[in-house]
């Protein structure tokens, strides 16, 4: 019996109707919006981090995909609605034709022949637009749709193209351009490449612009006369285009951007090839006042920039999305249906865990000893008491009320050894995110649910109790990054299934949810592969050491405690502005989600940046997974950590 959690489903899964009932359309409306429609219009840019699901969203572009929707669209009814209300589906026909090209080590084989930078611009066009064209016809023959059926509509102004590029008869459209593909690849291909006299003189002496001609691809018949007549609007998708040499990527995005193409296109990369200008200017715009921050971009009006893993606070979102994902996996393991387990959720058990005796006795020592301080006046421990939800189990009170204790010591004036004048501890607030996913409502008139909260942390340090369990858990420490809540769902899954081939009960417990998510992000840690990685481990490790002794602090300052590194807004714009070693790191910290860039955070009437870590850190290093505890400091602390 296979996990289809432990596979990547773009790479995995070949036909579209196996993908599609996995496709959830919860991500697809939360990556479109707010502009929708409007991507289909201009270049859009989408970035996002291995895994966070750029092919899949490309794949269900594609015509095969579209004709299954629409022909059956119980395949994934939800999906086929959403790909309706954007307009990718007209009364179930297919308004696209899209063709996915990935970037393959042949287009940046181009870079490296012998020849000026002009003529290599031109072949790695010429590349792009004959591949994609091959690839738009090889859709339509797949869907068993007749050439003879076709026509290619060109600009009212194109006579000149029409009769150089063929497109009076879509079998020689066809044909033209494998010439020309088959030329590129050739010369890509050479073990000594022509010189570029023999190259223009004999091989390619005109330019290949079709994406500047083209406006449309009638079908004139549909297979058995499903739909009408119809024009689909040709679309081309660059996959993987980090893959390209930075100078290539640079004029790809600016030829895409000319708005004389009128084709859709979109380019899909790793934050890699992203200038780390680029990705800060998309960070902020995809925060709630981004739009306010950046005044006079044209950013919007000539193409888009769109962040596959949100930078705001919208956990709770991506909860919805990832319960949705794991059911439609859940669903091809029907062993837990027989064993009636209907969903990932209901093998999670959530079950409250509690310390031993001997743990909880020690506790309470503890308690006691707190108690007796001269500091804690009397009948305060009773009123400390009334705060803590009687609703928690014995070990999370205690843990709260030693928060508590603590905070009402260090809150009481102290006299000091050199004035005797009374001395107030002030215990620091954080701001709280409304969206803010740490715990369980608590009543009225009792301590914040991130008191709770972190209480639990505490207690997981302390005792090993286990906290990271429970769908919740899993999906906040995603980073809403759909692979990376496969990948940690995986090994819970193949425990489940191991559990079910022994004929023991199809659940987990919450300690054995907690220790398999922990050593799965350890071990991504470990496996962690790409440019500066060692800088960037060491500049992880120590954030998370830092946030970890502020966690740890009696009296809980943070609540639930910290998981970032703060520096103010200013002082980390002077660093990236200067594009020197640490801004290198940084993007690349940024770009394989070990560190989460937040801007603009206001708290204590200022303006900082965070580094946030990632999930798989957070896991790791048993730290919060809600938003907004930071610990504080300069980049020089940082510049210090890397100096070597």
């Amino acid at each position: 019996m296979d996990n289809p959690f432990e596979k990547r489903a773009s790479e995995s899964i070949l036909g579209p109707r196996s993908l599609l009932p996995l496709v959830s359309p919860g991500p697809m409306d939360y990556f479109y919006s707010p502009q929708r429609k409007a991507l289909f219009e201009k270049l859009t840019i989408w970035i996002g981090s291995p895994g966070c699901g750029k092919t899949t969203l490309a794949r269900t572009l594609e015509l095969d995909s579209l004709l299954v929707l629409g022909t059956s669209p119980t395949v994934n009814k939800e999906l086929a609605m959403f790909l309706a209300d954007i307009g990718v589906l007209e009364d179930g026909a297919p308004s696209l034709l899209t063709h996915r090209i990935p970037m393959t080590t042949n287009f940046r084989s181009i870079w490296e022949l012998p020849y000026s930078t002009d003529l290599r611009e031109d072949l790695l066009r010429a590349f792009v637009q004959s591949k994609s064209v091959l690839g738009w016809m090889r859709q339509l023959e797949r869907a068993e749709i007749d050439l003879d059926d076709v026509e290619i509509v060109l600009r009212e102004d194109a006579e000149s193209a029409r009769a150089v590029m063929r497109t009076g008869n879509a079998r020689e459209f066809r044909d033209y351009a494998r010439t020309i593909e088959l030329g590129v690849f050739k010369i890509v291909t050479a073990l000594v490449p022509p010189s570029e006299e023999v190259f223009t003189q004999q091989m390619l002496n005109s330019r290949y612009d079709v994406f500047e001609e083209i406006i449309g691809i009638k079908i004139k018949r549909w297979p058995e006369g499903q739909w009408k007549e119809s024009i689909l609007k040709p679309m081309v998708v660059i996959d993987d285009a980090h893959e390209l040499h930075p100078n290539q990527y640079i004029h790809l995005r600016d030829w895409l951007k000319s708005r004389v193409i009128t084709i859709s296109r979109w380019i899909m990369c790793r934050l890699d090839i992203v200038a780390p200008e680029d990705y800060r200017d998309a960070v902020v715009r995809d925060s709630p006042d981004g739009e306010n921050l950046t005044p006079g971009s044209k950013h919007g009006r000539d193409y888009y920039v769109k962040l596959m893993q949100t930078t705001g606070a919208r956990i709770r979102q991506f909860r919805k999305m990832s319960s949705d994902i794991a059911d439609r996996y859940f669903a091809r393991l029907p062993s837990f249906a027989e064993n009636s387990v209907k969903s990932l959720a209901q093998a999670l058990l959530v079950n409250t865990p509690k310390l031993s005796a001997s743990h909880l006795s020690e506790l309470k020592k503890e308690i006691d000893k707190l108690a007796g301080n001269p500091h804690i006046a009397p009948g305060r421990l009773a009123a400390l008491k009334s705060r803590v939800p009687i609703s928690l189990p014995e070990d999370e009170q205690l843990a709260i009320l030693r928060i508590l204790l603590h905070r009402e010591i260090n809150n009481s004036p102290q006299l000091t050894l050199l004035d005797m004048e009374p001395q107030v501890v002030q215990v620091e607030e954080r701001e709280i995110d409304d969206d803010d996913p740490s715990g369980e409502a608590i009543e009225k008139g009792k301590v914040r649910a991130s008191v709770a909260e972190g209480a639990r942390i505490q207690l997981m340090h302390q005792y090993k109790r286990p906290f990271y369990f429970g769908l919740d858990k899993l999906s906040d420490a995603s980073d809403t990054n759909i692979e990376q809540f496969i990948s940690l769902t995986g090994p819970l899954v193949s425990e489940l299934m191991t559990k079910i081939i022994r004929r023991k009960s199809a659940d987990l417990t919450p300690l054995a949810q907690h220790l398999s998510l922990q050593k799965t992000a350890q071990d991504t840690m470990n496996e962690w592969d790409f440019p500066y990685r060692d800088n960037v481990q060491v500049l992880v490790n120590w954030i998370a050491d830092r946030c970890l002794e502020r966690t740890m602090l009696g009296h809980a300052p943070l609540d639930d405690g910290a998981n970032a590194f703060g520096v103010l807004q200013e002082e980390m714009d002077a660093v990236l502005n200067n594009s020197g070693r640490m801004a290198r790191i940084l993007h690349f910290a940024f770009a394989y989600k070990a560190l989460v860039m937040v801007p603009h955070y206001n708290c204590k009437k200022k303006r900082w940046c965070l580094l946030e870590l990632g999930g798989i850190p957070i896991l790791a290093k048993g730290l919060t997974l809600s938003r907004g505890g930071f610990v504080e400091g300069k980049i020089s602390d940082l510049d210090s950590l890397i100096a070597h």
